[in-house]
């Protein structure tokens, strides 16, 4: 039986007999404890099958006296009262109702100066006095004030055992009252033997753990619950965060496809566990942002913690976050969510994804290529070209070129030309001036094409900038089309700058003259930068003297 069931039939045999005893259900916070005893106490209370018609649940989270307590008790106090019709359910629910209106009547008079003071000193006792013959669920005992032992716990309960016939169940994580030598420890092991009567010990597993999360939720349960069994989560409390996250992010993008709806969930299962899961100790978000690339990079020995978690992630097949990714992790990292920002990067996503189907659907037409020895050529040459033509748009350049190489080695030049008048037809400029980063060669029958392509592509020639660039890298390429141009070009440009730019295109075109093994086309282009100057300095005696003052002669070399 697994402990979620066992649990639950416990609880309901406890419920269900009137006899004064004391259970203990203790487990891990976050495991549902609490959530299993008011579910079966609602579904028992429903059926009129509860031992006794009276009940109190009290949090001693935050009480700190003997006296708080026992008034919890009281002030919590209610009737069991089924959702019936009949004659005896309608009275005790108008009793119920009146009582609980006197309660509020008397906390009402407790907060007023000095009758409050005096009705607690005189009417505790007389309150606590009603307390027998009914069910008291104490909770939070490891969380309970300074001024509340243990051993005054422990104490209150046994005579509540004894003299007054009540049924008690503590809920608590028994592992969080301190270490083994405390004294809220030492008293819990003191005292335990002699008061609890039955002890069992919640700890369900994760796919039960998720089934009680999400019984009854909208925001795909069953896909959250099938990752969450992959991390092993087993903290109520972090599923339904985990669900909370989930169900901002689908509302914040409701046209979501199918695909990047299950990515939102299987990032978001990792991330939220990663952030509200402490106990689990899983590896943190700046751990899962830098992926396993990063990590590598960083050449240092891995912690033992590490290695876990590399295992952790590799086995919930998570290594390498994507851009969407990392807008998730900032998501979870703040709690708040940048509605722009993730819509963007969910946008960008989708397109990703179409583009992988894309690339899946174009590899699957190659499917019968290397799927064995039949004699089917002509199938396999329709797939092929089918799948080209219908996915082009996400293949690069390379990706053509390799098909262009299988079409020769299966001997089908006329399907190779249909190929290359296909790309020619279709392809996008940026298609052509793919960069590709393994510098695989371009087939043969694409080669001109790409080199026409990239000329048309090529921006207009810019002779000013061309001169500053070669003037100050010196590059060769970028020289040679300086030189190139005609010294009415050089002219143009030097009566149309002033100022600073008039000295930096000059001082380029003039640059050359520093070098002592100066390349032809260096030497070419301050021959006909000197030669414009000289022409501008002939048109007027001021002009003359601006050309000298950059070291040029008006008198032409080899000639006086």
């Amino acid at each position: 039986m697994t402990s979620t069931a066992l649990v639950q039939e416990e609880i309901e045999r406890f419920l269900r007999e009137s006899e004064s005893e004391v259970l203990c259900i203790t487990g891990n916070w976050g495991v549902g404890k609490t959530y299993n005893w008011q579910t079966t106490f609602d579904r028992l209370r429903t059926k009129s099958e509860i031992g006794l018609i009276r009940y109190s649940y009290v949090s001693l989270f935050g009480l700190n006296s003997l006296e708080a307590f026992k008034h919890a008790i009281f002030e919590n106090l209610e009737f069991i009262v089924p959702e019936g019709k009949a004659a005896l359910d309608r009275l005790l629910g108008y009793g119920n109702q009146a009582f609980q209106q006197s309660k509020k009547a008397v906390g009402a008079l407790a907060a007023v100066p000095k009758i409050g003071d005096a009705l607690g000193k005189l009417s505790s006792p007389f309150f606590f006095s009603a307390i027998r013959n009914q069910i008291v669920c104490i909770d939070d005992l490891e969380r309970r004030g300074d001024g509340l032992s243990v051993k005054d716990v422990f104490g209150l309960a046994s005579y509540l055992r004894e003299q007054r016939k009540c049924k008690t169940v503590f809920l608590l994580n028994q592992e969080m009252l301190g270490e083994p030598d405390s004294p809220a420890a030492k008293q819990f092991k003191d005292y335990f033997e002699k008061v609890i009567d039955t002890k069992i010990v919640f700890a369900p597993i994760a796919s039960e753990a998720a089934a009680i999360a999400f019984q009854g939720s909208d925001t795909s349960p069953k896909l959250i619950s099938e990752y969450a069994v992959k991390l092993d989560v087993r903290n109520i409390r972090v599923l339904k965060k985990i669900e909370r996250l989930v169900k901002i992010i689908y509302d914040a993008l409701p046209e979501a496809s199918d695909k990047l709806r299950r990515q939102i969930i299987h990032s978001l299962v990792l991330l939220g566990w990663s952030k509200f899961d402490s106990g689990a100790r899983p590896p943190s978000l700046e751990y899962i942002r830098d992926g396993t690339l990063i990590r590598v990079a960083k050449e240092r020995e891995r912690t033992p913690d590490e290695e876990r978690w590399d295992a952790i992630l590799l086995g919930y097949e998570f290594r390498y976050p994507d851009d969407f990714d990392v807008a998730l992790i900032e998501f979870v990292d703040k709690g708040v969510l940048d509605k722009q920002s993730i819509t963007k990067a969910a946008t960008q996503q989708e397109e990703k994804l179409k583009q992988s189907e894309q690339l899946q659907a174009y590899r699957e037409a190659f499917r019968l290529l290397h799927g064995g020895f039949l004699n089917n050529k002509t199938e396999v040459c329709q797939e092929i070209i089918k799948g080209f033509e219908k996915n082009f748009g996400i293949l690069a350049l390379p990706d053509v070129s390799r098909l262009l190489e299988i079409l020769d080695q299966i001997n089908e030049p006329k399907l190779a030309d249909h190929v290359v008048a296909f790309t020619k037809k279709t392809a996008s400029p940026e298609f052509w001036l793919y960069d590709d980063p393994l510098s695989r060669p371009v087939h043969d029958k694409l080669e001109p094409l790409v080199k026409a392509k990239q000329l048309e592509a090529r921006p207009p020639p810019d002779f000013e900038q061309d001169l500053v660039d070669a003037g100050v890298t010196y590059d060769a390429e970028a020289v040679a089309r300086v030189a190139g141009y005609p010294v009415e070009k050089f002219k143009e440009l030097f009566l149309s700058r002033s100022g600073e730019k008039f000295k930096t295109v000059v001082l380029a075109a003039l640059e050359f003259r520093k070098i002592s093994n100066a390349s032809p086309e260096m030497r070419t282009v301050v021959s006909k930068a000197e030669q414009a100057l000289r022409e501008i300095g002939m048109t007027s005696s001021l002009n003359a003297f601006r050309v000298q003052a950059f070291g040029v002669s008006m008198v032409p070399p080899g000639q006086t």
